[in-house]
């Protein structure tokens, strides 16, 4: 099995830096993010239900008819 503190390494060098501009900290958080999905399934398979369902609902919510809503059926 391989050691934790030797499998993780940072993509990019500015990660290990304390002062990062708002671009830099996204790229080095999205990074983050990529290492621990690559590194448990579960995570990936959680996430990606969870995104398939919201996109359903939102089809479903652009398919729905909201201008009868309110009036009065007659």
């Amino acid at each position: 099995m391989k050691n934790n503190s030797n499998e993780i390494k940072k993509n990019f060098e500015f990660c290990d830096n304390k002062d990062k501009s708002f671009n830099e900290n996204i790229l080095c958080t999205q990074d983050d993010f990529h290492k621990s999905i690559e590194g448990n399934a579960i995570v990936f398979i959680i996430v990606y239900v969870f995104l398939v369902l919201f996109i359903a609902l939102l089809f479903q919510l652009s398919k729905k008819d909201f201008s009868n809503r309110g009036k009065n059926n007659k």
